[in-house]
């Protein structure tokens, strides 16, 4: 819109943190760990009732037993409850991250709003499942309310302690939007940051949805009352930024693998420019704190606005690589092909990762399958000649892999959580856990690239050229190359590599990638309308861990890196990036419902400096208008820089050196070398 852009010049947005101001204090706290006070262990023991009565009584049990925490200068508070210990713990249930919770809902209703209508509903509710959810979600919304309100009066306890009378002030004003949170739906832009940062604390630790959508109307309405200015408002929001950096999740080995997405701007139900002021004051608090989280994806389509585009690439071009872009050309008709309506697949959002949801409508699962094994399979019982030809050898690999998505799953996710479960559309409506819109069931294949590589190669030196026979091939995997460098060569570096736009390996890249896409929605069960839906998706996790897949007919040796989601092999991309553009866009992706994404890595020196920035924009808006991936998920480094931090990785220098893995970002030094040697190897296009 053309307030938001004026808002932020045009498109140029102010990323100066300012030395020894309330965001700076904050992300020094950060850094020093002093949020880790506020993890405690308690002996709450679980109420023993495996009902969702049940989970709401431990859930009310653990927020009884958890302290309010304050730091200095904080004006958005809460940092986590308590850990249940002892030897039958209290469960509040499942409540998968993946998804966001309903803060549509919560929002618009608040706490006292939920717990209420679920009180009210008991009243004529007969039904024992749906008495045992509705008793469940008022048990756990009462809790939540308690919390919050013990919570106001810690903070007046503070106030009325507190020396410094600005101080004071802070606090019980914080203590005053805590009040509000507890009497209904919030009305204030604060309240609203607040609720955010509570239903966190309650549980909802990650992805987040469309928060410049569903706070827009509080800031509005604070601005145009005279109750706050942007720059406050920025300060609001730059606290909660700082706060979702606590608590990591360290399952890949790093603390960053948090889920916490945020959905920008993109379209509104009625196809109109969804982008708001609060959509670039994101993108500057990102850009100024350097922090990896929250990741921020911001949604394009074809109407809208040139200056956010500019301002993506502004905060990018500094290295905050917390940034993906997404394409509602390719998002939005990829969902309706799972029979979502156009209004509803234009709200999507992202899930923890990179795939495509239904935020507050709906829950995801999801189950990845790797191609490159598949190939080596073929490879290795290819000697008795069953595959006379490429055609039977591909045949083979599509049936193979199509074997991948007879194990898919397509059922509904039941939230057991009550107090995530009722944030959910329609579950509360119908009292289900079950009752969600949308389930999507995500069947993901990975490494397509190396595969099709690989493909190539046989396709080009055994059934082309008679240069190689598959014992020759089968046996020089077998020894991971060992002894046979001339060959290992040869498949590498002179075969057909998709990401170049060549059309030799890209109609392989096709052939897989639509058939997959093809094989899996005509298995749908559900084709139309609201319930379970299977989508096929092409993205990746755990790429470190896929480094330990034997030697490859690409040339790949053991160890060596796998290429991430649906970009080319690391490293085979050496055209530059807009043939990677190409290559890409040659596959209908509208048919991966689950979302697809491309990574691309560029040397800072491409994008800074006289008249790059300009080259670097249109080079993005190429993408959006080439209808390739869903998703492009962008590194601004060089390796360099990289390999010096990793050689000082305790330099300050290096502290705000972010860079995205897949769909979560980290800082460099603190990831494991594994996952650091895959960001170093991949191409960085425009380095000299």
């Amino acid at each position: 819109m053309a307030a938001a852009a004026q808002q932020c010049g045009e498109g140029t947005l102010s990323l100066d943190l300012e030395t020894g101001s309330r965001s700076h204090r904050l992300r020094e706290l950060h850094w020093a760990g002093a949020y880790e006070a506020s993890r405690v262990s308690r002996p709450v023991s679980g109420c023993g009732l495996d009902t969702l009565t049940g989970r709401g009584l431990d859930f009310a049990a653990i927020a009884a037993a958890s302290d309010p925490f304050v730091q200095p200068d904080e004006l958005i508070v809460g940092e986590c409850l308590a850990v249940p210990s002892g030897e039958a713990p209290a469960n509040p249930g499942e409540y998968n991250p993946h998804y966001p919770p309903g803060y549509a809902v919560l929002l618009e209703r608040g706490l006292p709003g939920i717990r209420d209508e679920a009180r009210q509903r008991l009243e004529h509710e007969t039904e024992t499942e749906r008495r045992d959810f509705l008793q469940g979600v008022e048990i756990a919304y009462d809790a939540a309310c308690q919390y919050v309100e013990r919570f106001g009066r810690h903070l007046e306890a503070l106030a009325t302690a507190e020396g410094d009378a600005e101080r004071a002030s802070e606090l019980r004003q914080t203590a005053e939007t805590c009040c509000e949170l507890t009497a209904g739906p919030p009305v204030t832009f604060r309240a609203g940051l607040q609720l955010v940062q509570f239903v966190r604390v309650l549980g909802g630790r990650g992805c987040i949805g469309r928060l410049d959508q569903w706070l827009y109307p509080l800031y509005r309405g604070d601005i145009e009352a005279g109750r706050l200015t942007q720059e406050q408002a920025q300060e609001l929001l730059e606290c909660l930024f700082v706060k979702m950096n606590h608590f990591g999740n360290r399952d890949v080995g790093v603390d960053n693998d948090t889920l916490r997405n945020i959905a920008l701007a993109g379209q509104t139900a009625a196809g109109e420019d969804a982008c708001n002021e609060l959509t670039y004051m994101c993108l500057t608090a990102s850009g100024r704190l350097m922090l990896p989280e929250p990741k921020l994806n911001v949604r394009f389509f074809a109407h809208t606005p040139a200056p956010l585009m500019r301002a993506c690439c502004q905060v990018l071009a500094k290295g905050a690589n917390t940034l993906s872009i997404f394409n509602d050309e390719v998002a939005v008709p990829s969902l309706e092909r799972l029979g979502i309506p156009l209004e509803e697949a234009r709200d999507y959002c992202n899930d923890g990762c990179s795939e495509l949801i239904m935020g507050g409508r709906g829950t995801i699962r999801f189950q990845v399958h790797d191609a490159l094994p598949v190939l080596n399979q073929l490879v290795a019982h290819a000697e008795d000649g069953r595959y006379p030809t490429f055609d039977r050898l591909m045949a083979a690999f599509k049936k193979r892999v199509r074997g991948f998505i007879a194990r898919g799953c397509g059922s509904t996710h039941p939230v057991t959580h009550p107090f995530f479960a009722a944030g959910i559309e329609d579950c509360l409506a119908k009292a289900s856990p079950e009752a969600a819109r949308y389930a999507i069931n995500g069947t993901i294949l990975a490494q397509v690239g190396n595969a099709a590589d690989g493909l190539a190669a046989i396709r080009k030196h055994i059934y082309e050229d008679g240069a190689l026979t598959w014992p020759e091939l089968s046996r020089a995997m077998e020894a991971d190359y060992e002894g046979e460098e001339p060959l290992r060569q040869r498949l590498k570096n002179r075969s057909p590599k998709y990401g170049n736009d060549d059309d030799y390996v890209d109609e392989i890249v096709r052939d897989i990638a639509e058939t997959f896409c093809e094989d899996t929605h005509a298995r749908a069960r559900n084709p139309a309308g609201p319930g379970p839906k299977r989508a096929p998706g092409f993205m990746s996790f755990g790429i470190h861990r896929k480094s330990d897949i034997p030697a490859s007919p690409d040339g790949r040796r053991r160890g060596e890196p796998t290429a991430n989601s649906f970009s080319p092999s690391v490293g085979m991309d050496r055209s530059g990036p807009t043939a990677a553009f190409r290559s890409v866009a040659k596959v209908d992706l509208t048919k991966a419902s689950h979302g697809s994404v491309l990574d691309l890595a560029l040397h800072s020196s491409l994008v800074r400096g006289d008249g790059h920035f300009d080259k670097f924009v249109a080079l993005m808006e190429s993408y959006i208008a080439k209808q390739s991936v869903a998703t492009l998920q962008l590194n601004v480094i060089d390796r360099d820089t990289l390999l010096r931090a990793r050689a000082h990785p305790d330099d300050p220098e290096f502290r705000t050196l972010i860079v995205r893995v897949w769909g979560f970002s980290a800082v460099f030094v603190e990831l494991p070398e594994g996952l650091q040697d895959h960001v170093v190897a991949r191409t960085h296009h425009g380095a000299s």
